[in-house]
């Protein structure tokens, strides 16, 4: 590249260096890369659009490319010791048990020099291949399904009785850096006979329900492990130590004491391991589909109402359902939040577009005993309910869209806020670019989401504005940020280049009734894009407010819901 692009380049290794910078660094490339009014770009890079302002030749932007991969490269590395650092501190040297950490196919890929010692044999065994081998097929067929995220990615304790030994295993968090440390699921730590910080008999009571004689003499059985011993300490008679144990066993459904002092043990590590759930905290279902992977959901309101699905924006931050959770309930209606592959936990899936949800929301309705639910859909999650209601026009009784994004064909990059005004710009220019600026941002995002959020409100409406400036609004956005991207945030990435392709679905199909809502001065998506989706749609009202912005829903979300509701449902449903 020529010495004039020197700044430009400066400015890549220092956002390496500093990724909550990103966004300085989008605008330069942004404006690196416009071209001449009404120029058509290059075939191979992207899509053919027309763009504003000078082109830059073909060798200018492959050393461009070059430039940013290599420091993605310096910025993975140390995103990748950061990352390793965090899980090791936080896992790794605090607990003095054999600690295993698994990839996707139950590989050791580390372990502690605990592990290594004490599983040289016995019934879970750490080879010298690194491979784990597990006497007790179910306890290897449960740590499989946890090792996948069927059960959720709560902490566990997995029990094999024959073998008198327990694995607690916590899910982590999937990183985006490169190596190993990506490629970790799930932390094991393998817990038998003394390993373990004897419980207390206030634990073991309220774990248990057992009485506090039983509770008295279970807790010496974990300490000194001897039942003769355990009642001269008590000063209680042997027959009568005889008797507790076997009552106790009786309780718990175990046949030796060996497996009851495991069971016991391990029970009460999780109790202390688990962190209390927040008032607040919603839990996140799960299901296995057909082809092994996980989908999860969440449930608000009344369990018992009537069902209504919804699926979130891209990102997974919003909205925050708890704060209607109260008037869901008024309502009597039991709102289920579907998350999309590679959000949450559930399964990310390769090259996923906007046509594949239909099969696994038809999954779930079946799975849940729900046939044809009303679908209100947000933002990023439109796109997946138009196709899902195109190719399966009896999964839905009626279709709701609020401030939904659209394909390619209807974006109009002058109207755009300016962060993804530059977005656009750079992917229709090569998604290349896209891409590796992209995961610079990702860092930036997870490193400093306060100010990215306020860096994205100040190129909106004061409607939008007012969203993040809320500080009750913005903590919630940035927690759901944080837990949607439990799996790393490249779908995210993914999910915004789909957008710059058509649908690939007729929604001429689309036979439901359809409520599409938007906002006048939505910087994210402009209503004139927005009026043309609702021209290519059959069966829509449309309604556009002209003092609102994209991030209406939490002022419009429950007149929205109860207008789409009251919608008349087609004669056949």
């Amino acid at each position: 590249m020529k010495n004039g692009n020197d700044a430009l380049i400066g400015k890549i290794y220092e956002t390496a260096l500093s990724p909550g910078d990103w966004v300085e660094l989008l605008d330069t490339i942004a404006g690196w890369t416009e071209v001449e009014e009404g120029s058509l770009i290059e075939q191979g890079a992207a899509e053919s659009a027309l763009v504003p302002g000078p082109a830059p030749r073909r060798a200018e932007v492959e050393g461009l490319i070059s430039h940013l991969e290599r420091a993605v490269r310096s910025s993975s590395y140390m995103h990748a010791l950061e990352d390793r650092t965090n899980v090791l501190n936080a896992m790794y040297n605090q607990m003095p048990w054999p600690m295993l950490m698994l990839g996707e196919q139950l590989q050791v890929l580390e372990s502690n020099p605990v592990a290594q010692q004490v599983l040289a044999d016995g019934p879970v065994q750490l080879r010298a291949n690194g491979t784990l081998s597990i006497a007790d097929r179910e306890l290897k067929q449960a740590l499989e399904r946890v090792n996948r995220l069927a059960e959720g990615r709560d902490t566990q304790l997995l029990t094999s009785p024959q073998d008198g030994i327990s694995l607690l295993c916590l899910p982590v968090q999937k990183s985006d850096a490169p190596g190993s440390i990506a490629q970790v699921r799930t932390i094991v730590w393998v817990l038998a006979g003394h390993s373990v910080v004897t419980p207390s008999p206030e634990m073991l009571r309220s774990v248990f329900s057992i009485t506090e004689a039983e509770s008295r003499l279970l807790h010496l059985l974990c300490k000194v492990g001897n039942l003769q011993q355990s009642s001269q300490l008590l000063n209680i008679k042997i027959s009568t130590a005889r008797s507790q144990l076997k009552s106790v066993m009786g309780k718990l459904n175990i046949t030796s004491q060996v497996q009851l002092v495991s069971h016991a043990m391990g029970h009460a590590l999780v109790q202390a391991a688990r962190l209390p759930r927040l008032q607040d905290e919603d839990e996140e279902h799960t299901v296995t589909l057909a082809d092994g992977r996980v989908l999860s959901w969440y449930e608000y309101g009344d369990p018992k109402g009537r069902p209504v699905l919804t699926l979130e924006n891209q990102g997974a931050s919003m909205p925050d359902h708890t704060v209607f959770e109260d008037w869901y309930r008024e309502r009597g209606l039991r709102m289920i939040l579907i998350v999309r592959p590679g959000y949450g936990i559930s399964t990310y899936k390769p090259n996923y577009q906007f046509q594949d949800l239909g099969p696994d929301i038809q999954f779930l309705c079946e799975h849940l005993h729900i046939r044809k639910p009303p679908m209100a859909a947000y933002c990023g999650g439109g796109p997946y309910a138009l196709c899902a209601a195109a190719l399966y026009p009896e999964l839905f009784d009626r279709l709701g869209l609020l401030s939904t994004t659209l394909a390619g064909d209807h974006l109009e990059l002058d109207k755009l806020e300016p962060i993804h005004r530059m977005s656009l710009q750079i992917s229709r220019r090569d998604p290349r670019l896209f891409m590796l600026v992209g995961r610079l941002g990702v860092r930036g995002v997870q490193k400093a989401p306060e100010r990215f959020y306020k860096m994205l409100a100040r190129g909106m409406s004061a409607s939008d504005q007012a969203v993040f400036n809320n500080p009750d609004l913005l903590a919630r956005t940035i927690k759901r940020t944080r837990r949607g991207h439990f799996q790393g945030a490249r779908i995210m990435m993914e999910e915004y280049l789909n957008h710059l392709k058509p649908l690939g679905v007729d929604l001429k199909q689309i036979t439901v009734p359809i409520l599409q809502w938007h906002g006048e001065t939505d910087g994210i998506i402009s209503i004139d894009g927005a009026r043309h989706l609702a021209a290519d749609l059959p069966n829509v009202q449309f309604r556009s407010f002209p003092e609102q912005g994209h991030f209406m829903i939490y002022e419009l979300w429950q007149d929205f819901l109860t207008e789409l509701l009251e919608l008349d449902a087609p004669a056949s449903a």
